[in-house]
């Protein structure tokens, strides 16, 4: 069973490579998981999904950095979590973007819109969902940097990708498949591990606390330890 790691420390420096996995990998190689892919929840989030998908044809490089640098004719790409997530919802959604307070959002800009949000109805483009069962393709993730992270970053963000698939030997655990910008990789990556982050998908884990809402989450699926922060999932309805 996975276990909650005793500092977000540890998880930088196992995915930087300088720290064993927290638990033995198996030693028989398993096929990859295949994630159910519904429809999206929304016109707004089909429409990011069709942004993504154009990203990711016509990407050439990508690097995760805070300085945005976007040319998709060349097919470059370089910009971190939230950059990336404005500049999808900018041509996706425009109407949730500019609801949002803020010339440049961070991590945490979208972690209180969603947080805020309704989950019954939407608000100024926002969409609360209560419960992580309920996320589509095209949703949003978001979470605040847990307090002991020794991070500049805010938190995380990036868009879902798939229906939530359930770990059978962790009660209350999801794997998902989602679309981020990062400067380390998940659980079978687009990126490479050795290359320069920025855009790609990836495998996550999140941990809910048995209402649907997410408590914690495992950065490389269920390889490493669960970092514990709340997790909060949106959806762009214009």
């Amino acid at each position: 069973m996975l276990g909650f790691v005793s500092s977000a420390l540890e998880l930088l420096l196992y995915l930087a490579g300088m720290l064993a996995p927290l638990e033995p990998a198996a030693v028989s190689v398993k096929p990859a998981p295949v994630f159910e892919v519904p429809e999206p929840g929304s016109r707004a989030a089909s429409r990011v999904l069709a942004r993504l998908d154009k990203v990711e044809a016509s990407l050439v490089t990508t690097k995760y950095q805070h300085r945005t640098r976007v040319r998709p004719r060349e097919g470059y790409y370089a910009w971190d979590c939230s950059a990336m997530v404005s500049w999808i919802l900018q041509r996706a959604a425009p109407k949730a973007y500019e609801a949002i307070d803020r010339d440049r959002p961070v991590a945490i800009s979208y972690v209180r819109m969603i947080k805020y949000a309704p989950s019954k109805r939407s608000r100024d483009g926002w969409k609360r969902i209560a419960h992580i069962e309920d996320i589509r393709p095209g949703d949003i993730f978001a979470w605040k940097r847990p307090p002991d992270f020794p991070s500049e970053s805010t938190g995380h963000v990036g868009f879902i990708l798939s229906a939530p698939r359930p770990v059978p030997e962790l009660p209350g655990a999801y794997k998902v498949r989602i679309a981020d910008a990062s400067s380390f990789t998940h659980e079978d990556d687009t990126r490479e591990e050795s290359g320069d982050g920025g855009y790609g998908e990836g495998t996550i884990l999140f941990h809910t606390d048995g209402e649907g809402q997410g408590v914690a989450y495992g950065w490389y699926g269920n390889t490493t330890g669960l970092i514990e922060t709340p997790i909060y999932f949106g959806r762009v309805t214009r």
